[in-house]
């Protein structure tokens, strides 16, 4: 069975960001299925659709009944929450921009997925459950973009107790795939495709948040490492570089030792990295712009990750407090110790946040 990354992303979406216990790709219904409605109620349904929406023959076209309505078609990404909500996903990626053709029949395209979409959930399950219904692009243009928002507009008009929603160019990016990739640090499925393609992008150095978003400049710190992170390595880069010998400060720049003896999760970097060096990596700067004292500091921490590397850096100044106990500048090493116990306990009280 074929995934495409756009439906493996919807995939990943539902079951992480919207909590489904259940989601699959590509779902059809069997001939062998109880309905929840009646041959003529469905039919009752579905005449009622083509008064409303059949637009002069051109939506619905050839199909004639329920019967016929129902075989044609598949939902391309469905799940169930764990309040029992369904949530039912069309995902269509056109690079040039969503296009089935003209802009009217583009409209209508999107229009019979989704009316098709509301048959078969109304066929199948129980009249109480709570439906959600979307459909989602990356790309399309504002000639497409306005009939498609007069289109659902009318959907919420006809059938207001349903979740319509039309995903589409930014809204798509930061209500679908940021919120996908922030939780994809923490999933170890190797069969979600969009998550397993990350993660390699993430690991080459590809895949990093904006270096502004990350520093938290026009915006709230609030449930972000990074200025904990900015905290402990003025202490020790400027404020006490005393605490750090050599073989420790060379540590630190040390991806591997970075990720197998720290276990930061900060992609494919190490912590620091000397001035003269720069802070690009493959065009791209992977450390922060300020200097502490002869380095730069690693930009890379992703939402995903955070408490893990909260956890890590943790583990670190507690040992290197114990070891440095007396020394100038060391009494600050419990400062920052306690800082990240106090943003872990903060994270665990997030609905989703392991314990």
């Amino acid at each position: 069975m074929k995934i495409e990354v756009g439906e493996s992303l919807a995939c990943s979406y539902l079951r992480h960001v919207k909590r489904c216990w259940l989601a699959q790709a590509n779902w059809k219904v069997s001939e062998h299925w109880e309905r929840s409605l009646s041959d003529a109620e469905l039919e009752a349904l579905f005449q009622e659709m083509k008064r409303r929406f059949d637009r002069g023959g051109a939506v619905f076209k050839k199909t004639k009944d329920a019967a016929q309505f129902l075989k044609q078609g598949e939902i391309d990404v469905i799940g169930v929450d764990q309040q029992n909500g369904v949530h039912a996903m069309e995902v269509a990626f056109h690079e040039a921009g969503l296009n089935y053709g003209s802009v009217t029949e583009t409209d209508n395209r999107v229009l019979k997925k989704m009316l098709r979409a509301l048959l078969i959930l109304r066929a199948y399950l129980p009249p109480a459950a709570p439906l959600h219904i979307s459909f989602l692009s990356p790309k399309v243009n504002p000639a497409v973009q306005r009939p498609l928002e007069e289109t659902f507009a009318a959907l919420r008009k006809a059938y207001p107790d349903v979740g319509w929603r039309l995903v589409t160019n930014d809204k798509f990016a930061k209500t679908i795939v940021k919120p996908t990739l922030e939780k994809a640090g923490g999933v170890a499925d190797s069969s979600e495709l969009f998550v397993r393609s990350a993660k390699l992008l993430e690991l080459l150095g590809f895949l990093c948040a904006p270096e502004g978003d990350e520093e938290g400049e026009g915006g709230s710190s609030v449930g972000r490492i990074q200025p904990l992170v900015r905290a402990l390595m003025q202490t020790l880069l400027v404020d006490s570089p005393g605490l750090l010998s050599d073989t420790e400060k060379r540590n630190l720049q040390d991806y591997d030792y970075c990720k197998r003896r720290l276990g930061l999760q900060i992609g494919n970097f190490s912590l620091i990295r000397r001035i003269e060096f720069g802070r690009e990596i493959n065009e791209h700067p992977r450390y922060w712009s300020d200097r502490y004292g002869e380095f730069y500091v690693c930009n890379n921490w992703w939402k995903g990750h955070h408490c893990a590397n909260a956890e890590s850096l943790l583990a670190f100044v507690e040992e290197l407090a114990r070891e440095k106990e007396g020394q100038p500048g060391a009494a600050a090493l419990g400062g920052h110790a306690q800082a990240f116990r106090d943003y872990l306990a903060g994270e665990r009280r997030q609905p989703g946040v392991p314990r």
